[in-house]
């Protein structure tokens, strides 16, 4: 399908606790069949200085299920991912960005992104094609995948990413992940990256590292 390069997706958005002039911001970007209510229930954890804005996918797949792109099976239930729709919704959440920079009266040049799965591949994606307008990446039980990239000469030397998986994740296989970790750090990222024993999932101590993390000078 194409997805309309022009949408203003559908979304959730908490303002800080704690303002100030030019408050930071942090996109949610939901996995493959969820919404953007999923990730959103995280907001009131997150640091209180931050506008949250959980953005939902564009394609609908069922009642509160959508997704950034299409996954098929075939035959021998082999998963292909559709690349040409990824790298739709990846300029599609960067023109989504860009809204509600403006929406918000915001100055910032960039901003921060928390994607998990389907959302943390095009989490990488968009600091690998956009590294001038995104500051921090938190990429939750996803991988790399190189071909929803946007070809870029500038310097991605100062993102800060911190990148975790399930070591028993059925969805997304653990060497997707550490193999998309070594090509990112040969390309000069600094990935602060952990494993835990979970499924695909957000486990407590994922969270606590994510926070810790965020929270951190590192980050």
């Amino acid at each position: 399908m194409n997805i309309d390069s022009n949408q203003i997706l559908e979304y959730l958005h908490q303002a800080p606790i704690e303002t100030s002039e030019n408050s930071p911001i942090l996109f949610l970007i939901h996995g493959y069949g969820s919404y953007e209510g999923d990730l959103f229930s995280f907001a009131q954890y997150l640091p209180n200085n931050y506008h949250i804005i959980a953005l939902r996918a564009p394609i609908v797949l069922a009642e509160g299920s959508y997704a950034w792109y299409t996954i098929t099976f075939d035959k021998d239930m082999n998963k292909w991912s559709n690349d040409e729709e990824g790298i739709q919704s990846r300029n599609l959440i960067i023109l989504n960005i860009e809204h509600h920079l403006k929406r918000l009266n915001s100055s910032k040049k960039n901003v921060d992104l928390l994607g998990f799965s389907q959302g943390a591949i095009l989490s990488w994606s968009l600091g690998m094609s956009y590294p001038k307008s995104i500051n921090r990446i938190m990429a939750l039980s996803g991988f790399y995948n190189p071909k929803l990239d946007q070809e870029s000469s500038e310097s991605k030397a100062d993102l800060k990413c911190f990148s975790s998986h399930g070591i028993i994740d059925p969805v997304i296989p653990l060497a997707h992940t550490r193999r998309g970790i070594d090509s990112l750090r040969e390309k000069g990222v600094t990935v602060a990256y952990k494993e835990y024993d979970a499924p695909h999932t957000i486990s407590p101590d994922n969270f606590r590292d994510l926070l810790q993390w965020l929270q951190s000078k590192e980050a």
